[in-house]
């Protein structure tokens, strides 16, 4: 639920910057037409663009304050009594902030519970009347369109492929009105009132939605009107056929009528002159609105931190940590992780941590790990000819395999080199089958071959060219490698 009403905000917020300019700019042109894609564009982009994975390194404004939004909003999942009791506890003004925000969370959802039922009520409602007319013929309407005759109907409608109409009508106004309901069925007007009442009835508390409802409500009765004039209807007639069906009269509000826009602001439409076709480049102005709402969209990456492999839930745990302690930081982009390991107490330092330096710090793992130049190939080709098997290793008849680790610096040197381990021989089982002089003797000689080898090894890696650096974030970076190098006598 938290989840949803973040979502929530962040579309409405979208829904406003984009409906802002259009109705700065667009709302009083005549281009009926672009300006219904306009607002049905506007009611498809608005609630897709918080969807979009887009992530900053630092948070936004936007984002900073949702986040102190979400922390109180999280309770919701959670047992309602035990939250309440948790918050009142509390006597910071921090504390009584978070309750307001779960109380209006509350009062939100239940608008829109209200606003869906109210909606499937009328939708009843239609469903009745449906049920009670009678279905007739006329020489205007198509035999698609269901015409439907009732005694109760005072003001003509329509919706879907259904037009409604009363006997006065009937009897006096029946082509006009007619064309006029026709007109909202052949554009499909009834699916963008739809559209635009379900994103009312989610986003019931935002003013600017109601208002982009009005205003697709009057771009329809514009198309409606235009399509009259254009059968042949005078334009002296058509106004005063509106005047008097501007009288109050009941209907169903999600169906379209002939008296549902404003018949002022008709009238003014009707008498206006056409839009310049230069008016259509203020939809350019719609570029940085969107570029706006992507910013506002924008989330920054949410990493969970650990800290000696135990996952940090408060703040306070990161603020208290020693940077001199810090031994090591590893970023798992692909998990989504922080791994911080600090410095052990030892006995042999009586307790005390070793410090280690920030230039000192390097990466195990990183996005784009070093690489040899040329790739894998290249580099087992240049251990192939540039590997030296020591004499003395060699007269002892010692051969393993020496693991070395080093450091592959931000500009690709290679430093730190070590051999970490004694290489591995399977020839010392039998070292020990010879007599106890002999056994000594035997164990001095390998274990100077076992250090000829890995001096060979470190001294083969000292001499390598340097690497391509590995990058975190796209920044050249530290990264610790481990290598092996196989020795073996044919």
């Amino acid at each position: 639920m938290a989840t949803f009403i973040i979502y929530a905000i962040r579309w409405a917020v979208t829904l406003t910057l984009l409906y802002s300019l259009y109705r700065l700019l667009l709302r009083r042109e005549t281009f009926h037409r672009l300006n219904r894609a306009v607002l049905l564009a506007i009611l498809v982009v608005s609630p897709l663009l918080p969807l979009i994975p887009l992530h900053t390194d630092e948070p936004t404004a936007m984002d900073v304050m949702l986040t102190r939004i979400e922390e109180p909003l999280m309770s919701l999942s959670s047992d309602a009594n035990h939250a309440d009791a948790t918050l009142v506890a509390q006597e910071s003004e921090e504390a009584a902030s978070g309750l307001w925000v779960r109380y209006l969370a509350y009062i939100y959802i239940i608008g829109i519970a209200v606003a869906i039922t109210i909606y499937l009520f009328r939708l009843l409602s239609l469903a009745r009347l449906l049920r009670r007319c009678q279905r007739i013929s006329h020489p205007v309407v198509p035999k698609d369109v269901h015409l439907m005759l009732d005694m109760r109907i005072k003001q003509p409608s329509s919706w879907m492929h259904w037009i409604f109409i009363g006997p006065i009508d009937l009897m006096q106004n029946a082509e006009t009105v007619l064309r006029h309901e026709l007109a909202h069925v052949r554009m499909k007007h009834s699916w963008d009132v739809i559209l635009c009442d379900l994103t009312c009835h989610l986003l019931w508390c935002l003013p600017f939605v109601w208002m982009l409802r009005q205003d697709l409500v009057d771009v329809h009765e514009f198309q409606a009107d235009e399509a009259v004039l254009q059968g042949g209807v005078t334009l002296e007639d058509y106004e005063h056929l509106l005047v008097r069906k501007a009288v109050p009269t009941q209907f169903i509000p999600i169906m379209n009528t002939l008296r549902r826009g404003a018949v002022k602001k008709r009238f003014a439409m009707m008498h206006t002159a056409r839009s310049s076709r230069w008016s259509r480049l203020k939809l350019l102005y719609l570029v940085p609105a969107f570029a706006a709402c992507l910013w506002v969209s924008a989330k920054a990456e949410e990493y969970k931190t650990y800290l000696d492999d135990k996952l940090v839930v408060q703040k306070e745990e990161l603020e208290s940590i020693d940077p001199s302690t810090i031994e090591r930081v590893d970023v798992i982009h692909s998990q989504k992780k922080v791994l911080i390991e600090t410095a052990k107490e030892s006995a042999d330092t009586g307790g005390a941590m070793p410090v280690v330096k920030p230039e000192d710090a390097y990466f195990d793992m990183v996005e784009q790990m070093p690489q040899f130049p040329g790739g894998d190939a290249a580099f087992n080709q240049y251990i192939a000819q540039h590997v030296r098997y020591p004499n003395v290793a060699t007269e002892n008849g010692v051969e393993g395999t020496v693991t070395v680790q080093f450091i592959v610096e931000a500009d690709g040197r290679i430093t730190h080199v070590q051999a970490v381990d004694s290489p591995s021989d399977e020839a010392d089982a039998n070292v020990y089958a010879y007599g106890a002089s002999d056994k000594q003797s035997s164990q001095d000689e390998d274990d100077e071959g076992h250090r000829a080898l890995r001096e060979a090894a470190e001294e083969l890696f000292r001499g390598m060219p340097p690497f391509e650096p590995g990058r975190q974030s796209g920044k050249p970076v530290r990264v610790q490698l481990t290598k092996k190098v196989i020795y073996a006598l044919k």
